[in-house]
């Protein structure tokens, strides 16, 4: 058995035909999750190579080979034991690449492209070894029809004439238009700072990408390996090695070379890594993985100043060891040691943990119980930076950040602004940091102030109190969200002090003025006799009985009876059950419509307004 690194020229240029075993699964990647990610790694490179800059190999993953007899000796014969998914989408996007090439009259890479997914006729004996893949048998049909329709257009008219319905979102055929949809825009899309670029210059980066910057490792099975006790070994008995594990390895071997004493430097440096808590499986955002692997992406987003998927973690990491020194990380100025980067990472782990369980009562535990509603983890890198630079000498310093991040998230959060690519605000931030030399809450201020458009703005107090007023949040959010922002509110009232510890299940969320509210808060008098009014009354109702000024937080449940009770009988139950500082305007309130609803929204409203400042000293008020 032999494992090398192969580019994507080396692995199809020659001739040969590379055949997926009939005991493997049909092609099952789909557009999110395979094709998009993937996308997105060929979109980077291309813009690499676009602007000149050196390409360094981006690995695809592992592929595993066996060789199979030809007779006639011309066609080189490959079975794939492993890796069939990934063989299969580059296969699709080359020949959408070649299909471009033929529409845009490119003859000269339209001839490159078709050598790479092509056998030439000439040294064939069969037909099935023209295309340089050939699928199982449930694909083949498929397959054979993507590689010689030679355009979208005519692909589809013969799918439609054989009564063939397409899956844009699974599938060889879907693969094969998503690819080409997304090169035939990225071909005449225009370059910052450049309007006009040859299209020329476009497919010669497609081809720089293709000759240099994929590779696959390629393990090719020798005679005497038995090809599918090592399919099945890679794909169902082994335990599957974490990132973490690889980095490992990568590490202590570099310490052995470099003449470390490695068992003493494990316990020093690594041990820990290797306990239950890192290996514990937690959510955080959208993702449940290892601890440990969380862990090293933010540590690895915040060192290589963009964001890092959790698939490509090792390799990202093994690129950092190696070119510290091209990436410009403010982590390490130089090329390191194997031991500086595990203190390194050590070092930071210590405030991954303790963000994990902080302090009760404490400014970063109320912070991060309150994190949770926003549901976004992409603030973690810029949390370790500040927590590494600034504890414990400087903890007023970190808490101050925090009341300018939990700001800028909770009103954007209210306001409905976008919690979309968070992660590219946030680091930009941690570019700004570092140009200013300093970290500091009035750095973070200046930078989030200045910040424009819908996914980065500070949203201004006039903003943050008409979203309290009008918005529906119980409607528009998950529950969860809706009791974080009450409980706050319920501590911003009080002492200013949230208990973080405290379970939010522990309370319901509880409208005063009643979901069902026909049978005792009636339309008034006035307008039973006037069907518009009527109907704009009822709108209104509506939409305000789900703002927070008609919220609150109740301990247990009133039940449905009592919820939709006249104001008499259920005023009393909620000043009973209800959160006391959440409840102050319910004392005096001898009915409850829209106008209390209102009166309160506006209470909550100037307290929102204190408990998540707005870091401008003058501003538009209403």
């Amino acid at each position: 058995m032999e494992a090398n690194s192969r580019p994507l020229m080396r692995i199809f240029e020659p001739t040969v035909c590379y055949q997926i075993p009939l005991f493997q699964r049909p092609y099952v990647w789909r557009r999110e999750g395979n094709w998009q990610p993937l996308w997105d790694d060929l979109e980077r490179l291309l813009g690499l190579a676009l602007a000149g800059q050196k390409l360094r190999p981006h690995f695809l993953g592992a592929v595993v080979l066996e060789q199979l007899y030809n007779d006639t000796g011309w066609v080189q014969l490959r079975q794939v034991i492993d890796g069939q998914q990934r063989f299969t989408t580059l296969q699709l996007l080359l020949i959408a690449v070649r299909d471009l090439c033929m529409s845009l009259d490119s003859k000269r890479y339209y001839e490159r492209f078709d050598s790479l997914v092509s056998n030439r006729a000439a040294l064939v004996d069969s037909p099935e070894e023209i295309c340089k893949l050939l699928p199982t048998n449930f694909d083949r049909k498929a397959y054979a029809q993507v590689h010689r329709a030679g355009s979208p257009e005519v692909l589809l008219a013969q799918l439609q004439r054989e009564g063939e319905v397409v899956d844009g979102e699974q599938g060889i055929v879907g693969a094969y238009l998503y690819f080409h949809e997304q090169l035939g825009g990225w071909l005449q899309q225009p370059v910052e700072d450049r309007p006009r670029v040859e299209l020329e210059e476009r497919l010669e980066a497609l081809w720089a990408v293709v000759q240099k910057g994929l590779q696959f490792v390629l393990i090719e099975l020798g005679e005497h390996d038995e090809a599918q006790v090592i399919f099945e070994t890679l794909n169902a008995r082994g335990t599957q090695l974490l990132p973490a594990d690889l980095i490992k390895n990568l590490l202590f071997r570099r310490a052995q070379a470099e003449g470390e004493d490695i068992d003493r430097l494990y316990q020093a440096h690594w041990a820990a890594f290797d306990g239950e808590f890192w290996r514990e499986e937690i959510k955080q955002g959208r993702e449940s993985r290892p601890r440990i692997d969380i862990f090293i992406r933010h540590f690895l987003t915040l060192a290589m100043r963009r964001d890092i998927r959790f698939v490509h973690i090792f390799n990202e990491y093994k690129n950092y060891v190696q070119y510290t020194d091209d990436w410009r990380s403010c982590l390490i100025g130089e090329a390191a040691t194997a031991r500086e980067h595990m203190a390194l990472l050590g070092s930071y782990a210590e405030h991954f943990r303790e963000f994990s369980s902080p302090a009760p009562d404490s400014r970063l535990a109320r912070f991060l119980n309150r994190l949770d509603a926003v549901d976004t983890s992409t603030i973690y890198p810029l949390l370790l930076l500040c927590s590494q630079q600034l504890r414990p000498q400087q903890e007023d310093e970190f808490e101050a950040i925090l009341t300018v991040i939990e700001s800028f998230l909770f009103r954007r959060m209210i306001c409905g602004l976008t919690s979309k690519n968070y992660n590219r605000p946030f680091l930009d931030l941690i570019r700004h940091l570092e140009r200013e030399g300093t970290i500091s809450a009035r750095a973070v201020e200046q930078f989030l102030l200045a910040s424009e458009g819908e996914s980065a703005r500070f949203p201004t107090d006039a903003e943050l109190k008409r979203a309290i007023l009008d918005h529906p949040l119980y409607q528009w959010w998950p529950q969860y969200r809706v009791r974080a922002v009450l409980e706050a509110l319920d501590a911003a009232l009080g002492n200013g002090v949230s208990a973080a510890g405290e379970q939010p299940s522990a309370l319901a969320i509880e409208h005063i003025l009643p979901q069902k509210w026909d049978e005792h808060w009636p339309v008034p008098k006035a307008l039973q006799k006037n069907p518009q009014g009527k109907q704009a009354f009822t709108e209104q109702r509506d939409r305000l009985k789900h703002t927070l000024g008609n919220l609150t937080l109740v301990a247990g449940s009133l039940g449905p009876a009592l919820s939709r009770s006249p104001w008499e009988a259920k005023k009393a139950e909620l000043l009973r059950c209800s959160q006391p500082n959440l409840s102050r305007e319910l004392h005096d309130a001898e009915a409850w419509s829209e106008q209390e609803i209102l009166a309160r929204g506006q209470t909550l409203a100037v307290a929102a307004c204190m408990l998540w400042p707005y870091p401008a000293a003058e501003q538009e008020v209403s």
